[in-house]
Order: structure tokens, then sequence, then C-alpha cells
């Protein structure tokens, strides 16, 4: 069963880096873009690094990578919805 429930997270990671990077991101042909700079490329990794951490239970860790994402641009839409989900998760597990 643990197999299952890591396959499924690992599953859950790719698809969710392919959504937001909107190419395939486990096959390779992430690295061959020619259109995205990097700083907009290092936005979207944080950003996805971020989410996938907070999926994971990770709220520390995520806190930390939506943070470098608001450094990066202090008008993304979504790092600082997910930075005050990750608090009140991280607060929550913090208290048993």
């Amino acid at each position: 069963m643990t197999i299952t429930i890591t396959g499924m997270r690992q599953s859950f990671m790719l698809s969710l880096a392919d959504y937001v990077l909107g190419r395939n991101f486990h096959t390779g042909s992430f690295y061959s873009s020619r259109s995205t700079s990097s700083a907009a490329l290092l936005l979207k990794l944080y950003f996805t690094r971020g989410v996938v951490l907070y999926c994971l239970g990770e709220y520390k860790a995520a806190i930390r990578d939506l943070r470098m994402v608001l450094r990066m641009d202090w008008r993304h839409r979504g790092a600082a919805a997910w930075i005050a989900k990750a608090e009140r998760a991280n607060c929550r597990s913090a208290r048993g």
C-alpha cells in the first residue's frame, strides 16, 4: 500500500509540474524550450516546488520556497495565498 501512495504522490508531482510549466517536465523536452527566460523558469520551479512540498506536508519548506517566489515577483497571484495556507497548516500540525 505504501508503494501505491508513493507512486500516486510522484504522479501528482509530475502532473503538477507539467501543468505549471506547460510542457512535459519529466520527459526531457522541458530542457529544450527556447522561449522561456531563466528568471521566469526559476520562478515557476520555486512555485511548483512550494506547492508540491505543501501537498506532501512539508509546510516550512513550502513557505520558504513560496517566499522566494514573492521576492522574485511581489505581485505573483498564487504565492501569497499558498503561504497563508501553509502557515495555517503548520500551526495546526505544531499543535498536535
